[in-house]
């Protein structure tokens, strides 16, 4: 009797030992990833208030800021400009103050909202005669806790004209905290929560609770996971040494006289168990190789698809160089005839003064969009794909190619549809798409005034572009890496394979064909997406 409850007691114990050590490995995971997910929220979190500093110094510069400060004195303010200028920076509100630290314009995103300020603390001003930067959290009634970030404006003489003040709503960023499933909560330095949300009730002992102090920005982010999934962990340890100690049990309560057959049947099940083991231990290390490789794999070919994305893109960058060159010296050669003419005009046309200057600002407005475009077009792109409209990287496509256009002597036709076509993409690597397609129809067409390409829109959404060329000669290689269709053979291969890898990261899909005069025709058929724009 009393060896019958050691062996109870034993059992008892393994059972306890087996849901303690599942327990302690659950929570070691679980403290694991609960300290990367909040490193990484708190990442995001410094990343978006360092963006709205950065903004506030491009504010600081803007033409929008320096024209609401100088309407006192004459200057043209558009009124609706800083509420333009909000929505496209993402900003909940851009406030502008004057020298005396009163705010005369405000741009909200929501125009229901009320102002943020009306006027300017004494703390906050003293703060900007002292600094060229001023960062705090406040709260409003309608927008709730906001980023604030203050430049000081100056003059073309370096003097003072006033503030500006960039705002980043606080909620914006928990619209993606929402759907965490811990307890996350965001303070100030000061203990000032800024958000908060809680799955469950909050425990004393914190095991799997982890914080991250931000010294750059004053914040202190916590995120909290619920205990209950280390209830899994245990449950697993338990049926396991329960079930173990109950075989074992058992097989220890048998009578003498099957006992030696039981042992034999324990001895060749712990022989197998420990084969299985092996075996899947070695499966498991071969499995884990396995997908070790393929992620090097992934990874390797992700990074080679993007260096050929930049090789396409520097090919053609380097095929536009003439034409940027033309494009670009005749705005300069403009530009210094019209500040020549200036300098004489000064001092007795001052009318003839203000055409020239005038004249000389639109050359400089036109060599930085061409400058933009193209740095643009050359800049990589790894945003996930939005609902955009279409036609807007169609047209800056077409603006990069003009010059190309214009000296083979190629009509382009844009056919603009009714309302914008909306689809789901990126504006660079849709703009790199209709680069690579167009320049395929330029070296496909004549040079001599007949080569013609249409860009037209259709239904679904897509975008079909078809020129007066010789076609496809073998429009089942053409998507094939370093398969050039062109007849001369003085291509990569990689424009239509590249623009199609692009299509599908988009939903959507390339599609080549012709023309009914055997012209080739290229459509693109992308993802409708939601029905409203973002």
């Amino acid at each position: 009797m009393k060896r019958r409850w050691i062996k109870v007691l034993a059992c008892i114990v393994f059972v306890g030992l087996s849901t303690a050590a599942a327990g302690y490995h659950g929570v070691t995971r679980e403290r694991a990833e609960i300290t990367r997910e909040a490193v990484r929220l708190d990442n995001q979190l410094s990343n978006a208030l360092s963006q709205n500093i950065r903004v506030a110094s491009l504010l600081a510069g803007h033409s929008a800021v320096h024209a609401a400060l100088g309407a006192d004195s004459g200057t043209l303010s558009d009124r609706d400009a800083l509420g333009r200028l909000t929505i496209e920076t993402g900003r909940a509100a851009i406030i502008v103050a004057d020298r005396d630290a009163q705010v005369i314009a405000a741009g909200l995103r929501n125009p229901e909202d009320a102002q943020v300020l009306t006027t300017l603390p004494e703390a906050l001003r003293q703060t900007l005669r002292t600094s060229a930067l001023s960062r705090r959290f406040i709260r409003t009634d309608t927008i709730g806790w906001v980023f604030e970030a203050g430049k000081p404006v100056f003059g073309p003489s370096r003097d003072r004209q006033g503030l500006v003040f960039s705002y980043q709503s606080i909620e914006d960023l928990a619209q993606t905290w929402r759907a965490l499933p811990d307890n996350l909560v965001v303070t100030t330095s000061d203990g000032r929560t800024l958000y908060a949300h809680r799955r469950f009730g909050t425990t004393d002992w914190g095991l799997l609770r982890h914080t991250v102090t931000s010294h750059v920005h004053g914040t202190r982010l916590t995120l909290e996971r619920n205990p209950r999934v280390l209830f899994g962990y245990s449950g697993i340890g338990f049926a396991f040494g329960l079930a173990i100690s109950l075989s074992v049990f058992f097989a220890l309560l048998s009578t003498a006289r099957r006992r030696a057959l039981a042992q034999a049947r324990i001895n060749a099940l712990a022989e197998d168990a420990a084969m299985l083991e092996a075996r899947v231990k070695e499966r498991t290390r071969d499995l884990r190789d396995e997908i070790q490789q393929h992620r090097h794999t992934e990874q390797a070919l992700r990074e080679s698809q993007s260096q050929l994305v930049q090789t396409a893109k520097l090919k053609i960058l380097n095929d536009m160089a003439a034409g940027l060159s033309h494009e670009l010296s005749q705005p300069l050669f403009a530009l210094e005839a019209s500040l020549d003419a200036l300098r004489c005009q000064l001092a007795t046309l001052p009318a003839e003064a203000s055409a020239s200057l005038e004249k000389a600002l639109r050359v400089c407005r036109r060599m930085g969009q061409i400058l933009n475009t193209l740095r643009s077009f050359a800049r990589k792109d790894d945003e996930p794909p939005v609902l955009s409209d279409l036609s807007k990287p169609v047209a800056a496509a077409i603006d990069i190619l003009d010059y190309e256009a214009k000296r083979s002597r190629i009509f382009v036709e844009h056919r603009f549809p009714d309302e914008p076509p909306m689809g789901m993409a990126t504006s660079p690597r849709l703009q790199q798409i209709i680069v690579n397609l167009l320049a395929n129809s330029f070296d496909a067409v004549a040079k001599d005034g007949t080569g013609a390409v249409v860009i037209e829109y259709l239904t679904g959404p897509q975008i079909r572009i078809s020129d007066n060329g010789p076609g496809f000669s073998n429009a089942e290689t053409a998507l094939i890496p370093f398969e050039t269709t062109k007849e001369d053979q003085n291509g990569l291969g990689l424009g239509l394979s590249i623009s199609a890898d692009i299509m599908q990261s988009f939903g959507g899909a390339l599609h080549l064909g012709s023309t009914p005069d055997g012209g080739a025709a290229v459509t693109l058929m992308f993802d409708p997406g939601e029905k409203s724009l973002r």
